[in-house]
């Protein structure tokens, strides 16, 4: 659709204009529980005045106002905001009780305690919204429970649904899980040389000279560029492969399907590329 219809022009103020009226909303029902609080604070606490009575509401519904920026910050950051939301709960709680008990009848009591509900609730739902256009622009999706469509899932399909599940959340990277960066590998230490024995000077027989120390064969790695163009295998199976293709060189045979199959479980024509890809020509892998 092009971008210069009315509807298209519609869609680009509509967002703005109705997160701005459920923020608006959410202000009016703290303002209103601002004002029974303050009430409460003048009538019912001792020592309390005209602008020292305004500390109550601005303790009960400030905190949990401050407790919902917390949460929405720390979303849109990907840490926990399990503790913030808990708190911006238990503080709206405690301002509902208050403006419940200071209310002479049952129909104020109700309107009274639901206003910083709303507030919090309604509030809580524009958070959310911004968060998710937050992550829109910033290319940031994370995983994210659908209870209705996971149900319909699992009733029609539920073997599929569970094995899914749980590849999905064991996907997950410990270290993200526990907020942690991932962890470096930390190199082996290098072995520290023995010296050898001083001879003893009281022997009788002389110390034999030392013999010309062996040179040791150091292995070939040969990480053939077949590999590349063969099946595709995760690390270990590579390495499996190319252990199983060293044995077969040393042995002076050549390299089949069957040693293929002594060391992965693959199918056989898969195992016969493997193989190919090994081939050799006077000791040296084939490009």
């Amino acid at each position: 659709m092009d971008q210069d219809t009315p509807q298209s022009k519609a869609h680009l103020w509509l967002s703005p204009v109705a997160l701005g009226i459920v923020a608006l909303a959410a202000v009016m029902g703290w303002a209103a529980s601002f004002v029974g609080l303050h009430e409460y604070g003048m009538t019912s606490m001792t020592g309390f005045g005209y602008w020292t009575a305004w500390l109550v509401p601005a303790t009960f519904d400030g905190a949990a106002f401050a407790c919902t920026l917390m949460t929405y910050r720390a979303s849109i950051h990907g840490r926990s905001a399990l503790r913030a939301r808990l708190l911006m709960w238990g503080f709206t709680a405690v301002s509902s009780w208050i403006n419940w008990i200071h209310q002479p009848s049952l129909e104020t009591r109700l309107v009274a305690a639901g206003l910083p509900v709303a507030a919090v609730a309604v509030f809580d739902i524009v958070l959310l919204e911004m968060r998710a256009d937050y992550e829109a622009r910033s290319g940031r999706t994370k995983f994210r429970l659908r209870p209705g469509l996971l149900v319909l899932r699992w009733l029609v399909d539920r073997t599929g649904t569970t094995t899914a599940f749980r590849a999905q959340i064991t996907a997950i990277p410990v270290h993200q899980l526990i907020g942690q960066a991932a962890p470096a590998e930390i190199p082996a230490p290098e072995p520290t040389p023995t010296p050898a024995p001083a001879p003893d000077p009281r022997s009788a027989t002389p110390a034999a000279s030392p013999a010309p120390p062996t040179p040791v064969a150091t292995p070939i790695t040969e990480i053939t560029k077949a590999v590349s163009k063969g099946p595709k295998l995760p690390p270990p199976m590579v390495k499996a492969v190319q252990a199983a293709y060293t044995r077969a060189r040393d042995e002076g045979r050549e390299f089949t399907a069957d040693d293929v199959h002594a060391v992965i479980k693959v199918p056989a024509d898969k195992a016969e590329q493997i193989a190919a890809s090994y081939s050799t020509t006077n000791g040296h892998a084939l490009a």
